[in-house]
């Protein structure tokens, strides 16, 4: 995310640096609360300055910035730009990968804009409003999701929940800071049953490194043997894991180290927006609602051209080549060399999801996602309250546009088009991929049956398919397995029976003392009876979930895809009770569970390096 490519031109050159033998971590302390940051205490808060009629925006090192600078024609003010003519003055665009500088720009009134994740907003939000309350930070749109540049990479774990009692890393007041959260969430771990700490940069920085120490998440995780998980980008993931595999040791892996995850699993979790002061946006709406628009409308441009590389042979040559003309200069500035131009166009093809119209109406107005920026705003300000970040919950407020309608045109098309994030052959494809090596729990729960039933009504069990629907929308990458159990308590009575040489077994007549005679059934009778039954219950809750949908939230058929759910019959295999001996016993093996995995495996995409020759 941040600071993504630009200190890591490529992975060779990564894998040339080396640090000394057991080299000092830098580790440092983030402020709690935000607001008590040292820098803040020397901050002059003003007004907005517009230097020669010039607004400064900044970007940071992150693909989708590079429609902000494309719709502007370059960095510099361009008065004949899009962006320009959109917001009546010319914009002068910064590289500021450091959110507190940005902050500090931001309360000086040298920018009016912020640029960050929604959980970098909220951080900021209660320190800025506190400060400057005229400069409280609005949310006016979102860029784009992560969905593969991210990532959480661990050693000698088979599932998150491991981590309880471990050390893990991540940069301070950074975006991976809303994926640690999530993470630590879903595995059942409070934050208080890790151990956190902080580092200065998102990845290997030459500069700063310099002194000898260490001072980035996989480099600590090199340096610092206690060191049991760290979150990174994908690249170092990719060096930390020697390739994607295991880490053995060598060429700057971490031995034991494999991926856990990354955001191409975990897709809507890290959130780009832009925020403005409420002051500036009271007083220049009309530029703001500008900058919007030519933000939207060039989305629609790139949109549009990957479209075009994804028809791959039947792609317009001529297109193609002007769209690498027109993206060469955003590849100098993100991964500082132009002729990275094809890097550069995957980068926004695969690693992130540009939202368009569609995506910010999603985002903003439909308060029945999980995933939007109410519920989301209110888990990372939980969190940051958990760990003494915030000392209040401060929401950042919205700008509350009509995206349906507000900004002209066409509808948008909702995000660059891509395969979805696990393409699955069949449902045995499924399968395979629930259950190999390379799959990490994520999430599971539980819930239970009647004797003898399969029915589950989602009317019943609200909170459960609201949490389900919440974490299949989340891990939009993810595999989900239902699986179904059975009680075998009358297959430990068969088997008993039958080793006792009986022929027939009495049942008691319901509602009565009286019992009557049945044939004893044979054993494999009974496993197939508890098999399929355990089947239907996992479907079951398959089927409910799809009513759910329809009928909780109003889904069209259309927009239902079930495609990434395996469903599993567990029959008598895994009892909670091995020798249930009463009811209480008995009706814990009648369950259903969830399970929902991160399989982060080499997955097709719509296109390739080879459709950019």
């Amino acid at each position: 995310m941040n600071s993504f490519w630009k200190p890591v031109i490529c992975l060779a050159a990564l894998s040339l640096f080396s640090f000394a033998a057991h080299a000092e971590v830098n580790y440092v302390e983030p402020a709690k609360p935000y607001k008590s940051s040292p820098f803040l205490k020397n901050v002059k808060s003003g007004k907005v300055k517009v230097s020669k009629g010039t607004v400064n925006i900044p970007i940071i090192t992150w693909a989708a910035d590079g429609v902000t600078v494309s719709s502007n024609g370059g960095m510099k003010p361009n008065a004949g730009s899009d962006l320009a003519k959109a917001t009546g003055l010319p914009v002068n665009l910064e590289l500021v990968d450091n959110f507190d500088k940005q902050v500090e720009n931001y309360l000086s009134g040298h920018s009016p804009f912020l640029r960050g994740t929604v959980g970098m907003i909220n951080l900021a939000s209660e320190a800025i409003s506190e400060i400057n309350p005229d400069a409280a930070p609005v949310v006016i749109m979102q860029l784009s999701w992560s969905t593969g540049a991210d990532g959480f990479v661990a050693k000698d774990i088979d599932k998150l929940a491991d981590l309880k009692g471990k050390t893990i890393v991540v940069q301070r007041s950074g975006p991976h800071v809303d994926l640690v959260q999530v993470l630590l969430e879903d595995a059942g771990l409070k934050p208080g049953d890790v151990n956190i700490k902080y580092v200065t940069e998102i990845t290997y920085n030459e500069e700063v490194a310099a002194d000898g120490r260490a001072h980035d998440p996989a480099s600590a995780m090199r340096e610092d043997p206690s060191v049991a998980g760290a979150a990174c980008i994908f690249p170092d993931i990719l060096t930390l894991t020697a390739g994607g595999a295991v880490g053995t040791g060598a060429e700057d892996s971490v031995k034991g180290a494999r991926g856990i995850l990354s955001t191409r699993t975990a897709s809507r979790v890290i959130a780009d927006v832009y925020a403005v002061r409420k002051d500036f946006l009271e007083s220049n709406r009309e530029f703001v609602h500008g900058f919007v628009k030519a933000q939207l409308a060039e989305q629609d441009v790139f949109a549009a051209e990957i479209a075009n590389i994804a028809k791959k042979d039947q792609a317009d040559k001529s297109r193609l080549a002007a769209f690498k003309k027109k993206c060469a200069p955003l590849a100098g500035i993100f991964l500082l060399d132009e002729g990275a131009v094809n890097d550069y166009i995957a980068w926004v093809g695969a690693d992130l999801e540009l939202v368009g119209k569609t995506g910010n109406i999603e985002f903003f107005s439909n308060d029945k996602n999980p995933v939007g920026f109410g519920p989301t705003s209110n888990r990372v300000q939980s969190f940051y309250a958990s760990t003494g970040m915030v000392g209040s919950s401060v929401v950042p407020g919205i700008a509350g546009w009509n995206f349906a309608t507000d900004f002209g045109g066409a509808a948008a098309v909702a995000a660059v088009p891509k395969m979805p994030e696990k393409a699955f052959s069949s449902t045995q494809a499924v399968r395979k991929a629930a259950e190999s090596e390379d799959a990490s729990l994520l999430f599971s729960t539980e819930f239970q049956f009647p004797a003898n039933t399969s029915e589950i009504q989602w009317q019943n069990h609200k909170t459960i398919f609201d949490t389900l629907h919440e974490k299949v929308t989340r891990y939009g990458g993810a595999i989900v397995q239902l699986r179904g159990h059975s009680d075998n308590f009358f297959y430990n009575f068969v088997v008993t029976k039958a080793k006792q040489g009986e022929k027939t077994y009495k049942k008691r007549v319901p509602g009565t003392n009286d019992f009557q005679t049945l044939p004893l059934p044979k054993v494999e009778q009974v496993v197939n009876s508890a098999d399929q039954l355990s089947y239907e219950r996992g479907f079951a809750v398959k089927r409910a979930y799809a009513q759910y949908l329809r009928e909780a939230l109003q889904f069209t058929n259309d927009e239902i895809d079930l495609s990434r759910f395996d469903v599993k019959g567990m029959g008598i295999s895994d009892p909670v009770n091995a020798k249930p001996k009463n009811p209480d016993e008995r009706k814990a093996n009648m369950r259903g569970e969830m399970y929902i995995y991160a399989v982060e495996a080499e997955i097709p995409l719509d296109f390739g390096m080879d459709d950019l020759q």
